[in-house]
């Protein structure tokens, strides 16, 4: 945590050292920045789960299995089928024949071996031999000789324990592989298992996982689309909830309707009022940071810095208040410039709530 923090110019690199072992490092940022945003993060999430609660004691009798096509859209299952080489039904039947092996062990957690494992998906699921490979590569993670030594292909940032969305977690692959040999032993827990299945499936459909955690085109176009798309739907949302309450809006305004220049992009949600108020909104549906160096980016990336994000959302209040006149065309009036407020809204808390040095 203090090196993430060092390193990403949190604070400042000075420590002390004291002679039984212990140390003294700046801390500021912690106190004033990443516990109050967890503090709020995960009281709200606490408050959520308790409205939920009494979804557990519900008497529902489980449905017949769903096709994945009824569940799922086309783009997902191709981009899914394309990135790990099998369907998200093949996965599912793989999923099922691990769970009824945990049954048959009366065991929570199951010891066999590589070759036991693909028999059983291939004669009883019926998977091919490709299926079958596809399914252990997807969902399992192999040994190695030094743990902190990444395998081709992969980096360290999948493997150091202190990061998330790690692609060689035991989460992400909680099939554990002893050796690629029909021998070789083979390890997993049921209710990780199940943990880390929904984890890969559904973080990959609702595109909470980044784009760098695929290797496929397929998969990283799905998943760009798919947040492009929930980004629009958020911001129809801002759009939806500020009519409720009598303001006049519209989504998407392109700045060079207003008369500014095309690379100014265009604003989220203009919203007014007939008695002068004018709001601009920036938009942001962002993936919640869960440690100082995720904190740290998304700090990174709205510092108002040239080219980052905030930047781009200032350069537009900057034009608009200059040549407000621009706006008269859309809101029907000429524009106070005092009275035009402007905003970041965003879809989750977020560390730079806490910081008092953006502009």
């Amino acid at each position: 945590m203090d090196s993430d923090a060092v390193n990403s110019d949190l604070i400042e690199p000075r420590i002390g050292l004291h002679l039984n072992g212990e140390y003294d490092i700046d801390r500021g940022f912690h106190n004033t920045v990443i516990e109050p945003f967890l503090t709020a993060y995960f009281r709200e999430g606490f408050e959520g789960a308790a409205g939920r609660y009494t979804k557990l004691y519900r008497d529902e009798h489980p449905a017949e299995r769903t096709r994945a096509d009824e569940v799922f859209s086309a783009d997902f299952i191709r981009a899914f089928q394309v990135e790990f080489g099998l369907t998200p039904d093949e996965a599912v039947d793989g999923l099922a024949e691990l769970m009824d092996l945990a049954v048959e062990f009366q065991n929570v957690v199951v010891e066999t071996t590589l070759g036991d494992l693909k028999t059983r998906l291939s004669k009883t699921r019926g998977l091919s031999s490709e299926a079958c490979e596809a399914f252990i590569r997807t969902f399992g993670i192999f040994h190695r000789p030094a743990w902190d030594k990444p395998p081709p292909g992969f980096r360290m940032k999948d493997i150091i324990p202190w990061r998330f969305r790690r692609r060689l977690s035991s989460t992400a692959k909680p099939i554990l592989l002893f050796g690629e040999h029909d021998d070789d032993k083979v390890f997993f827990g049921a209710g990780a298992l199940r943990l880390g299945f929904g984890y890969l499936l559904e973080r990959s459909e609702r595109g909470h996982l980044p784009q760098e955690f695929f290797i496929s085109a397929e998969m990283k176009q799905y998943i760009g689309a798919v947040n492009s798309e929930r980004g629009l739907e958020f911001a129809r949302t801002v759009a939806d909830q500020l009519r409720q309450i009598g303001w006049e809006v519209r989504n998407e305004v392109q700045m060079t309707e207003l008369g500014a220049p095309a690379e100014l992009g265009d604003v989220d949600v203009l919203a007014w009022k007939p008695t002068g108020e004018i709001q601009i909104i920036e938009c942001k549906r962002l993936q919640l940071a869960r440690t100082v160096a995720e904190v740290a980016e998304i700090c990174r990336r709205f510092r108002g810095e040239a080219k980052d994000e905030l930047d781009k959302h200032i350069q537009r209040i900057n034009w608009i208040k200059g040549s407000p006149l621009g706006l008269q065309r859309v809101v029907g009036y000429s524009p106070d410039p005092d009275r035009i407020d402007d905003r970041l809204v965003t879809n989750t808390h977020v560390p730079m709530m806490y910081l008092s040095s953006l502009p």
